[in-house]
């Protein structure tokens, strides 16, 4: 009797540390599911993350519907990745050169111990904010013309800009990428331009003349900042023309430099709705998102 007790009792024991067991192993399944699950929802967030905002299906069908040259660079300031389109072609500037002659200036500045005085000041204001021929030009000679631009570039890294040695700065051909790496200069901590620096320039190009606010800024709602400079030139007859834009934009979870530069476009209004288009399309493709800032970008 004793021994069938005891047989039971065993029994029963081992039956319970088998349901333990199995339990374990349900538990431990159902945390590798959980761990796979929450692995495949960050590479799901990560590839969101990452995205390319100049190589999406939108983006591609709607440049192959556009005539004339485009080329496009953007960098994702949350992240530090730059993406560009068709990077070989080069382009006139036009008056986007006028934020290169400007941050030329500003860094003669800094060495020099030098700020612009009051008369130099309006004279800048009517360059960036009216995008004033006459003004460019008595800035690009201040600075030393193609030299002097020529020799900020190198500091900036800009490899691909040959500034016009002519006296027609609106001729200097540059890239898209280029002009990033311009741009970079305006929002980098540690960079060629100090802050002061960078919040004057920038200032300036969020107060442009009504008229003059297209192109980077097209589909990006009112209340985000937009620090832009645009350009326009006709190139061979008035059916052939330069359109460029380049700018900072900072709000609504995003914070990203653009650079659009289109030549061969069969009207003025042409150009500028091309790059509008391009825009709207980055600025929907990036999306908002909650994250730290990198260090070292403001």
């Amino acid at each position: 009797m004793r021994g069938r007790l005891l047989s039971t009792a065993i029994a029963i024991a081992l039956l319970a540390i088998a349901l333990l067991l199995a339990g374990l192993g349900v538990a431990r399944a159902r945390l590798r599911d959980h761990r796979t699950t929450t692995a495949n929802t960050n590479v799901a967030h990560r590839s969101r993350k990452h995205v390319d905002p100049l190589n999406t299906a939108a983006l591609r069908r709607y440049v192959d519907s556009r005539s004339g040259d485009i080329t496009a660079a953007v960098e994702n300031l949350h992240t530090g990745r730059t993406y560009l389109w068709n990077p070989r072609e080069r382009a006139q500037t036009a008056s986007i050169i006028k934020a290169d002659i400007l941050e030329t200036l500003l860094r003669q500045a800094i060495v020099s111990h030098n700020p612009p005085d009051q008369e130099t000041a309006g004279v800048i204001q009517g360059m960036i904010e009216d995008s004033d021929n006459d003004d460019a030009t008595q800035l690009w000679d201040q600075v030393g013309g193609a030299s002097g631009i020529s020799a900020y570039n190198k500091l900036v890294g800009m490899t691909q800009t040959d500034p016009n040695t002519d006296g027609y700065w609106g001729e200097t051909t540059t890239s898209a990428a280029d002009q990033i790496k311009l741009l970079q200069q305006l929002v980098d901590k540690h960079g060629l331009l100090d802050s002061a620096s960078q919040r004057y320039q920038l200032g300036l190009m969020k107060s442009v003349v009504s008229g003059q606010n297209w192109g980077v800024s097209g589909g990006v709602p009112a209340g985000v900042g937009v620090a832009l400079k645009n350009g326009w030139l006709p190139l061979s007859s008035d059916t052939d023309w330069e359109i460029n834009s380049i700018g900072r934009i900072k709000g609504d979870g995003r914070w990203y430099l653009i650079a659009v530069l289109t030549a061969h476009d069969p009207s003025e209004q042409y150009g500028i709705d091309t790059i509008d288009g391009i825009s709207s399309l980055v600025w929907r493709a990036l999306g908002p998102r909650a994250t730290h800032l990198l260090v070292g970008r403001r």
